[in-house]
């Protein structure tokens, strides 16, 4: 599964966040990510949904597709890392239209 690791970094995720998302042992997920262990597919499915990409770019078959949004690229959402894993996969799960109006609901002071 070649394409883990960039795709952790780009959503400003560690591995011990990425095993729990994935409900699997960190040093599963790392030998997933070097790729010293098969990945099942259920995982990878499961995967390819939070990060919102296919299974082929999970593998490194597709090249072509890129992750949805590059978190790396905006430091105010640093603060990525501090959200639980549980609610990170459920803010993924919404629409763009949902996040974006969380987002202001959040924003607003």
């Amino acid at each position: 599964m070649t394409k883990l690791k960039e795709l952790r970094e780009a959503h400003l995720l560690t591995q011990e966040q990425c095993a729990k998302i994935g409900y699997i042992s960190k040093k599963t997920y790392e030998r997933y990510e070097k790729n010293e262990r098969t990945m099942p597919i259920d995982t990878a499915i499961y995967f390819a949904k939070f990060y919102r990409v296919s299974l082929d770019y999970i593998a490194g078959i597709d090249q072509s597709q890129s992750p949805q949004t590059d978190y790396r690229q905006n430091e105010e959402l640093v603060i990525l890392r501090e959200i639980s894993p549980q609610l990170l996969s459920a803010i993924t799960k919404l629409s763009k239209k949902q996040q974006q109006t969380l987002a202001e609901f959040l924003n607003a002071k």
